[in-house]
């Protein structure tokens, strides 16, 4: 009954704040371009800020965890692996088969880790998950740049993927975070509160605006693999994953971490990369859409065993 509670109250607040974008994009409040300009605002400059005060404010010598990083690399790169080789197999379309891969090991590890992490395991949680963002956003990243031009029987261009790379905001606000945390430069609090206020928006405003972006037209044509991808990315992967880190022997707050890495929805930024790079861009909106509207259902009940099974 614990495990119940506790994914209940980490949900909740999920499902409200995307039900008020449900809200707002029903009565039309905002245009699709504010839309898309506020989702802009708000992942490079809101969540890096959040980012960034998570590590700055983390005590790293208990937080930072080198099998930790390996560990999840290494169950990203195997989905990764397994996820395009089985779509190579099973879908004939060129197209949809990067599209579907990516649908299944590329996380929305960004807008819901910190909130499923912290929800859970408080700013231990949250600190984890900041660290492990330093290693999780430039691999998916690259894994991506790989499946999409593997696909196209393009070369990967590697100096331009690790230039993408050095200034995705992300990473800039973790390395910065880190250098200095580890440097003992404390920060002005008249400086630090504005900045930690406005970095507290990130993830309530993202998923408001996640809300209001849902669209679930046209699933119809693509119901085959859109409802593989779905399962493997929230169903599949997450239970895998999960159970070779119980295993190993992580409980507790790096657990809920890696809850939020492996059983979050598909990332946004997924859609844009599909169409950049010759995916199939409607699939691949249908997956995001599909998997954050179903992760609420999915991440309450990992939440619920996880907890019942003493592991968070």
């Amino acid at each position: 009954m614990q495990g119940f509670s506790l994914a209940f109250n980490v949900v909740v607040p999920l499902v409200i704040y995307m039900a008020v974008g449900v809200l707002i994009r029903a009565l039309k409040l905002f245009s699709e371009d504010t839309l898309r300009e506020l989702n802009a605002v708000i992942f490079k400059v809101l969540i890096p800020l959040s980012l960034f005060f998570d590590i700055y404010s983390a005590d790293l010598d208990n937080v930072v965890s080198a099998p930790l990083f390996l560990w999840t690399s290494g169950l990203i790169t195997a989905t990764f692996v397994i996820a395009l080789l089985v779509s190579i197999k099973l879908i004939p379309d060129r197209a949809d088969v990067p599209t579907v891969a990516q649908g299944i090991y590329r996380s929305n590890t960004v807008l819901f880790g910190t909130v499923i992490s912290r929800s859970i395991a408080g700013e231990t949680g949250a600190a984890i998950m900041a660290a492990l963002f330093v290693v999780v956003v430039p691999l998916l990243n690259i894994l991506a740049v790989i499946d999409f031009e593997v696909m196209r029987g393009g070369k990967v261009n590697i100096k331009k993927t690790l230039w993408q790379i050095a200034k995705n905001p992300l990473v800039v606000a973790g390395i910065l975070g880190g250098l200095v945390n580890l440097s003992g430069i404390r920060l002005p609090e008249l400086v630090c509160a504005p900045l930690m206020t406005l970095g507290e928006l990130a993830s309530p405003l993202a998923l408001v605006v996640l809300g209001a972006m849902l669209s679930f037209k046209s699933m119809v044509s693509h119901r085959g693999r859109l409802l593989a991808a779905v399962f493997c990315k929230l169903v599949a992967v997450p239970a895998v994953c999960l159970s070779i880190m119980a295993l190993l022997g992580y409980r507790g707050a790096s657990m809920a971490a890696l809850l939020a890495v492996f059983a979050s929805p598909t990332a946004v930024a997924s859609t844009p990369m599909a169409q950049t790079l010759g995916g199939n861009v409607k699939l691949a909106g249908e997956i995001v859409a599909l998997t954050t509207a179903l992760s609420v259902v999915t991440v309450f009940l990992f939440i619920a065993a996880l907890s019942n099974l003493g592991l968070l």
